[in-house]
């Protein structure tokens, strides 16, 4: 799956592959590419990251919801829009 937005001055990204690995990346015009890699679990509609050395402002966990990944313990709320899902269904 691939979901991003556009950020101020720069862009949010969320990679997942089959090997249920991930990367979410920060990236803009005026700082450094912050990279945060690690796996993920898919049930039913929630997404749970385990993360491998430091997590994000976002947080570890994200409902799938019309075409949007949404953050839903971090900071502040984030919200992803989807733009490739080859997740498969889980129960």
């Amino acid at each position: 799956m691939s979901a991003d937005r556009e950020a101020p001055l720069g862009w949010i990204y969320l990679k997942m592959y089959d090997d249920e690995s991930f990367e979410f990346i920060s990236q803009g015009m005026m700082r450094d590419k912050d990279i945060y890699v690690g796996n993920y679990k898919l049930k039913h509609d929630t997404l749970y990251f385990k993360y491998k050395d430091s997590i994000p402002k976002v947080g570890s966990k994200a409902i799938i919801q019309k075409g949007f990944v949404n953050y839903l313990n971090g900071n502040y709320s984030e919200s992803l829009h989807v733009k490739l899902n080859n997740l498969p269904v889980s129960k």
